[in-house]
Order: C-alpha cells, then sequence, then structure tokens
C-alpha cells in the first residue's frame, strides 16, 4: 500500500469544488480546506504507479494550480521493495 499526503493550491474560491470532485475519485480523502484555495489530502492505492496515475488525474479538475507531494509511504509497495541478496 502507498499511502501520500499533498498539499493543493487552487484558484481563489474554488477550493470547495476541487475537494468535491478530488474526494470523488477512489483512494483520495480531503482533510482540510483553508483560506478557500489551500487543500490537504492523502491518497491511497497498492502501487507507486496507482499514486502516480491518481495525482495525473488532478490534472482533469478544473481550479487546481498546484498539486505538491509532501510524503509518500510506499514501504508495501511489492516493486519499491530491495531483493533479499542486497540486504
Amino acid at each position: 500500500m502507498v499511502i501520500s499526503g499533498l498539499f493543493i493550491e487552487t484558484v481563489p474560491g474554488r477550493a470547495l469544488f476541487v475537494a468535491k470532485e478530488l474526494e470523488k475519485k477512489n483512494g483520495v480523502e480531503v482533510h482540510h480546506i483553508e483560506q478557500d484555495y489551500k487543500i490537504i489530502i492523502t491518497m491511497e492505492t497498492d502501487t507507486a504507479e496507482q499514486s502516480y496515475q491518481l495525482g495525473e488525474s488532478f490534472k482533469e479538475i478544473d481550479g487546481i494550480i498546484t498539486v505538491c507531494l509532501v510524503y509518500s509511504n510506499f514501504e508495501e509497495d511489492p516493486n519499491c521493495q530491495l531483493e533479499a541478496d542486497y540486504i
């Protein structure tokens, strides 16, 4: 499982609309809206590739200016694990 935290900046006055659109996406949870243009979310996916694709889908949402990855935890993604020979 991959869990990522993101900060999203929207056109002023569009944060509520953007938050509602984000919440329609599977794996996205909106945690905070501030000053009607800042949004804090988490994304939860099975793999890093799915996380990337989900983030890319935000481009479709009218009103988003910036998406900033704050943190990502992908310890359980099998594609991101070290082989036992490397340990």
